[in-house]
Protein backbone atom coordinates (compact mmCIF):
# COMPACT_ATOMS: atom_id res chain seq x y z
CA UNK A 1 0.00 0.00 0.00
CA UNK A 2 1.05 3.45 -0.88
CA UNK A 3 2.49 5.13 2.01
CA UNK A 4 2.15 8.83 0.72
CA UNK A 5 -1.84 8.11 -0.27
CA UNK A 6 -2.33 6.94 3.59
CA UNK A 7 -0.75 9.67 5.47
CA UNK A 8 -2.65 11.87 2.91
CA UNK A 9 -5.70 9.82 4.03
CA UNK A 10 -5.02 10.45 7.63
CA UNK A 11 -4.14 14.15 7.43
CA UNK A 12 -8.22 14.05 5.24
CA UNK A 13 -9.54 12.29 8.34
CA UNK A 14 -8.08 14.50 10.81
CA UNK A 15 -9.33 17.82 9.60
CA UNK A 16 -12.45 16.43 8.20
CA UNK A 17 -13.61 14.25 11.05
CA UNK A 18 -15.40 11.28 9.14
CA UNK A 19 -14.11 8.81 7.04
CA UNK A 20 -16.86 9.66 4.57
CA UNK A 21 -15.69 13.18 3.95
CA UNK A 22 -12.43 12.42 3.06
CA UNK A 23 -13.76 9.85 0.86
CA UNK A 24 -15.58 12.45 -0.93
CA UNK A 25 -12.35 15.22 -0.52
CA UNK A 26 -10.09 12.20 -2.27
CA UNK A 27 -12.78 11.02 -4.52
CA UNK A 28 -12.35 7.89 -3.12
CA UNK A 29 -14.29 5.05 -1.66
CA UNK A 30 -15.20 4.98 1.84
CA UNK A 31 -14.11 1.34 1.98
CA UNK A 32 -10.48 2.61 0.83
CA UNK A 33 -10.46 5.58 3.60
CA UNK A 34 -10.95 2.61 5.93
CA UNK A 35 -8.41 0.69 4.42
CA UNK A 36 -5.56 2.81 4.47
CA UNK A 37 -6.28 4.06 8.23
CA UNK A 38 -5.92 0.70 9.30
CA UNK A 39 -2.94 0.35 7.49
CA UNK A 40 -0.79 3.13 9.64
CA UNK A 41 -2.38 2.01 12.47
CA UNK A 42 -0.69 -1.13 11.85
CA UNK A 43 2.55 0.74 11.10
CA UNK A 44 2.32 3.19 13.93
CA UNK A 45 1.16 0.26 16.52
CA UNK A 46 -1.23 2.32 17.60
CA UNK A 47 -5.34 3.30 16.82
CA UNK A 48 -5.11 6.85 15.34
CA UNK A 49 -9.33 7.71 15.79
CA UNK A 50 -11.77 6.50 18.27
CA UNK A 51 -15.07 5.32 16.50
CA UNK A 52 -18.55 5.47 17.66
CA UNK A 53 -22.08 5.36 16.03
CA UNK A 54 -22.01 9.58 16.40
CA UNK A 55 -18.25 10.88 15.83
CA UNK A 56 -14.59 10.25 15.36
CA UNK A 57 -12.20 11.46 17.61
CA UNK A 58 -8.49 11.13 16.79
CA UNK A 59 -6.75 9.83 19.82
CA UNK A 60 -3.64 11.91 21.22
CA UNK A 61 -1.02 9.81 19.46
CA UNK A 62 -3.11 11.08 15.87
CA UNK A 63 -2.81 14.57 17.49
CA UNK A 64 0.91 14.33 17.41
CA UNK A 65 1.46 12.52 14.05
CA UNK A 66 -0.86 14.90 12.19
CA UNK A 67 1.57 18.00 12.45
CA UNK A 68 4.51 15.43 10.83
CA UNK A 69 2.19 14.11 8.21
CA UNK A 70 1.01 17.86 7.33
CA UNK A 71 4.28 18.72 6.92
CA UNK A 72 5.39 15.75 4.97
CA UNK A 73 2.53 16.55 2.44
CA UNK A 74 2.98 20.23 2.05
CA UNK A 75 6.88 19.42 1.46
CA UNK A 76 5.98 17.40 -1.40
CA UNK A 77 3.95 19.98 -2.84
CA UNK A 78 6.52 22.50 -2.73
CA UNK A 79 9.10 20.25 -3.86
CA UNK A 80 6.76 19.67 -6.73
CA UNK A 81 6.05 23.18 -7.28
CA UNK A 82 9.66 24.17 -7.84
CA UNK A 83 9.83 21.35 -10.89
CA UNK A 84 6.64 23.08 -12.35
CA UNK A 85 7.64 26.40 -11.75
CA UNK A 86 4.25 27.01 -10.13
CA UNK A 87 2.90 26.49 -6.70
CA UNK A 88 -0.18 24.59 -6.45
CA UNK A 89 -3.72 25.99 -5.66
CA UNK A 90 -3.77 26.26 -1.94
CA UNK A 91 -6.50 23.74 -0.53
CA UNK A 92 -7.54 22.32 3.06
CA UNK A 93 -8.39 23.43 6.49
CA UNK A 94 -6.73 25.93 8.17
CA UNK A 95 -7.56 26.26 11.71
CA UNK A 96 -6.65 29.70 13.12
CA UNK A 97 -6.75 30.71 16.99
CA UNK A 98 -8.64 34.01 17.14
CA UNK A 99 -9.62 36.76 19.90
CA UNK A 100 -12.87 36.59 19.87
CA UNK A 101 -14.04 40.20 19.74
CA UNK A 102 -11.45 41.01 17.28
CA UNK A 103 -13.27 38.08 15.05
CA UNK A 104 -16.46 39.65 15.51
CA UNK A 105 -16.06 43.11 14.87
CA UNK A 106 -13.08 43.06 12.54
CA UNK A 107 -11.82 39.81 10.86
CA UNK A 108 -15.40 38.99 9.37
CA UNK A 109 -15.33 40.64 6.14
CA UNK A 110 -11.58 39.66 5.84
CA UNK A 111 -12.33 36.25 6.12
CA UNK A 112 -15.03 36.51 3.77
CA UNK A 113 -12.95 37.93 1.32
CA UNK A 114 -9.78 35.34 1.53
CA UNK A 115 -12.50 33.13 1.00
CA UNK A 116 -13.58 34.45 -2.30
CA UNK A 117 -10.58 34.48 -3.49
CA UNK A 118 -9.28 31.13 -2.24
CA UNK A 119 -11.75 28.50 -2.72
CA UNK A 120 -10.11 25.59 -2.11
CA UNK A 121 -9.59 26.56 1.16
CA UNK A 122 -11.79 26.43 4.41
CA UNK A 123 -11.18 28.46 7.55
CA UNK A 124 -11.85 27.19 10.74
CA UNK A 125 -11.68 29.97 14.01
CA UNK A 126 -11.19 29.12 16.92
CA UNK A 127 -12.50 31.95 19.11
CA UNK A 128 -11.20 33.07 22.74
CA UNK A 129 -9.80 35.56 24.55
CA UNK A 130 -7.41 33.54 26.06
CA UNK A 131 -4.32 32.17 24.40
CA UNK A 132 -5.02 28.50 22.88
CA UNK A 133 -2.51 25.77 22.75
CA UNK A 134 -2.16 25.74 18.85
CA UNK A 135 -0.82 21.99 18.63
CA UNK A 136 -3.27 20.69 21.12
CA UNK A 137 -5.88 22.67 19.48
CA UNK A 138 -4.48 21.65 15.54
CA UNK A 139 -3.89 25.31 14.47
CA UNK A 140 -1.83 26.55 12.12
CA UNK A 141 -1.77 30.24 13.46
CA UNK A 142 -3.29 32.10 16.20
CA UNK A 143 -3.35 35.88 15.98
CA UNK A 144 -2.76 37.38 19.80
CA UNK A 145 -2.75 40.47 21.08
CA UNK A 146 -0.49 42.01 23.27
CA UNK A 147 3.22 41.03 23.91
CA UNK A 148 4.82 37.97 23.18
CA UNK A 149 6.08 35.85 26.04
CA UNK A 150 6.28 31.92 24.33
CA UNK A 151 9.90 32.50 22.93
CA UNK A 152 9.23 29.08 21.02
CA UNK A 153 6.99 30.83 18.65
CA UNK A 154 7.51 32.34 15.21
CA UNK A 155 5.79 35.69 15.04
CA UNK A 156 4.80 38.27 12.58
CA UNK A 157 4.02 41.49 13.35
CA UNK A 158 0.89 43.26 11.91
CA UNK A 159 0.96 46.93 13.57
CA UNK A 160 -0.72 47.80 16.94
CA UNK A 161 -4.20 48.46 17.99
CA UNK A 162 -5.10 51.73 18.95
CA UNK A 163 -7.02 51.81 22.57
CA UNK A 164 -8.86 54.76 24.27
CA UNK A 165 -10.44 55.58 27.61
CA UNK A 166 -14.24 56.27 27.42
CA UNK A 167 -17.53 56.43 29.20
CA UNK A 168 -20.79 56.67 28.93
CA UNK A 169 -22.77 60.18 28.88
CA UNK A 170 -25.29 58.65 31.81
CA UNK A 171 -22.05 57.68 33.98
CA UNK A 172 -20.66 61.11 33.31
CA UNK A 173 -23.83 63.07 34.09
CA UNK A 174 -23.23 61.58 38.38
CA UNK A 175 -19.77 61.89 37.93
CA UNK A 176 -17.20 64.57 36.25
CA UNK A 177 -14.81 63.55 33.79
CA UNK A 178 -11.43 63.56 35.04
CA UNK A 179 -9.06 66.26 34.27
CA UNK A 180 -5.58 64.17 34.44
CA UNK A 181 -5.04 60.52 34.93
CA UNK A 182 -4.12 60.19 39.04
CA UNK A 183 -7.92 61.26 39.11
CA UNK A 184 -9.30 58.68 37.41
CA UNK A 185 -8.47 56.62 41.44
CA UNK A 186 -12.09 58.73 42.28
CA UNK A 187 -13.50 57.00 39.66
CA UNK A 188 -15.27 53.94 38.93
CA UNK A 189 -13.66 51.52 36.59
CA UNK A 190 -13.91 48.56 34.75
CA UNK A 191 -11.32 46.65 34.02
CA UNK A 192 -9.84 43.53 31.50
CA UNK A 193 -8.64 40.65 33.72
CA UNK A 194 -6.83 38.84 30.96
CA UNK A 195 -3.63 41.26 31.66
CA UNK A 196 -3.51 40.03 35.08
CA UNK A 197 -4.86 40.91 38.72
CA UNK A 198 -3.24 44.63 38.85
CA UNK A 199 -5.04 47.34 36.86
CA UNK A 200 -2.16 49.81 35.43
CA UNK A 201 -3.14 52.29 32.88
CA UNK A 202 -0.21 53.75 31.14
CA UNK A 203 -0.87 57.47 29.43
CA UNK A 204 1.74 59.37 27.50
CA UNK A 205 1.06 63.30 26.75
CA UNK A 206 3.59 65.84 26.46
CA UNK A 207 4.71 65.82 29.82
CA UNK A 208 6.15 62.23 29.64
CA UNK A 209 4.58 59.17 30.54
CA UNK A 210 2.21 59.09 33.24
CA UNK A 211 1.36 55.12 34.83
CA UNK A 212 -1.67 55.41 37.47
CA UNK A 213 -3.06 51.89 38.94
CA UNK A 214 -6.91 52.71 38.73
CA UNK A 215 -9.13 51.19 41.38
CA UNK A 216 -11.67 48.37 39.52
CA UNK A 217 -15.48 48.35 40.39
CA UNK A 218 -15.63 45.29 38.18
CA UNK A 219 -13.73 43.27 36.36
CA UNK A 220 -14.23 40.85 33.23
CA UNK A 221 -12.34 39.00 31.14
CA UNK A 222 -14.05 39.50 27.69
CA UNK A 223 -13.84 42.03 25.51
CA UNK A 224 -16.92 42.81 24.30
CA UNK A 225 -18.30 42.23 27.79
CA UNK A 226 -16.19 45.80 28.43
CA UNK A 227 -17.92 47.46 25.66
CA UNK A 228 -21.12 46.68 27.25
CA UNK A 229 -20.71 47.57 30.77
CA UNK A 230 -19.32 50.33 29.71
CA UNK A 231 -23.21 51.17 27.74
CA UNK A 232 -24.33 50.50 30.82
CA UNK A 233 -23.10 53.38 32.96
CA UNK A 234 -21.03 51.20 34.97
CA UNK A 235 -18.12 53.21 34.76
CA UNK A 236 -15.10 53.89 32.93
CA UNK A 237 -13.01 51.67 30.71
CA UNK A 238 -9.86 51.15 28.26
CA UNK A 239 -11.14 49.86 25.16
CA UNK A 240 -9.82 49.07 21.25
CA UNK A 241 -10.87 51.30 19.10
CA UNK A 242 -13.06 48.64 17.11
CA UNK A 243 -15.14 48.50 20.40
CA UNK A 244 -14.82 52.39 20.71
CA UNK A 245 -15.55 54.11 17.81
CA UNK A 246 -18.87 53.25 16.46
CA UNK A 247 -20.85 54.53 20.01
CA UNK A 248 -17.83 57.81 19.86
CA UNK A 249 -19.91 57.99 16.50
CA UNK A 250 -23.49 57.52 17.51
CA UNK A 251 -22.93 59.63 21.07
CA UNK A 252 -23.44 56.44 23.63
CA UNK A 253 -19.82 56.96 24.71
CA UNK A 254 -17.77 60.08 25.13
CA UNK A 255 -14.03 60.11 24.87
CA UNK A 256 -12.47 60.49 28.59
CA UNK A 257 -9.00 62.21 28.61
CA UNK A 258 -8.87 62.97 25.02
CA UNK A 259 -5.11 65.27 25.34
CA UNK A 260 -3.48 62.19 26.85
CA UNK A 261 -2.80 58.95 24.37
CA UNK A 262 -2.51 55.76 25.06
CA UNK A 263 0.03 53.35 23.82
CA UNK A 264 -1.35 50.57 21.52
CA UNK A 265 -1.05 46.91 21.53
CA UNK A 266 0.76 44.98 19.21
CA UNK A 267 -1.52 42.54 17.05
CA UNK A 268 0.92 39.67 15.93
CA UNK A 269 0.54 36.34 13.84
CA UNK A 270 2.14 33.48 15.96
CA UNK A 271 3.09 29.89 14.58
CA UNK A 272 4.26 26.89 15.88
CA UNK A 273 7.96 25.90 15.27
CA UNK A 274 7.18 22.21 14.24
CA UNK A 275 7.86 22.70 10.72
CA UNK A 276 7.31 24.47 7.84
CA UNK A 277 4.22 26.89 7.64
CA UNK A 278 1.25 25.16 5.31
CA UNK A 279 0.69 27.28 1.59
CA UNK A 280 -2.44 27.63 2.93
CA UNK A 281 -1.68 29.31 5.83
CA UNK A 282 1.18 31.13 4.13
CA UNK A 283 -1.53 32.03 1.74
CA UNK A 284 -3.94 33.64 4.79
CA UNK A 285 -0.72 34.78 6.61
CA UNK A 286 0.37 36.84 3.47
CA UNK A 287 -3.32 38.25 2.95
CA UNK A 288 -3.85 39.88 6.59
CA UNK A 289 -0.72 41.20 6.36
CA UNK A 290 -1.92 42.72 3.56
CA UNK A 291 -4.92 44.19 5.10
CA UNK A 292 -3.07 44.93 8.02
CA UNK A 293 -4.50 48.70 7.78
CA UNK A 294 -7.72 47.10 8.35
CA UNK A 295 -6.98 45.36 11.45
CA UNK A 296 -5.07 47.70 12.78
CA UNK A 297 -5.97 51.13 11.03
CA UNK A 298 -8.75 52.59 13.53
CA UNK A 299 -7.34 55.35 14.99
CA UNK A 300 -9.46 57.42 17.74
Amino acid sequence: MDRFDCLETFVNVHETGSFSAAAKRQNTTQPTISKRIAWLEKQFGTTLFRRSTRRLAPTEEAARIYEHARNILETYNLARASVLNALPEPGGTLVVAVPSSLARHVLAPIAAAFLRSHTGITLDFRMSEGHIDLVKEGAELALRIGELKDSSLHMRTLGRISRMVVASPEYLKQCSPPRDPDELKEHSCIGYSRFGSTTNWIFESEFGRHTVDVDCSFRVDDADMLQAAVLEGMGIALLPSWLALPHLASGAMEKILPEYMVPGLPLNAVYPDSGILSHRARCFLDYITHKQSQLVGLQG
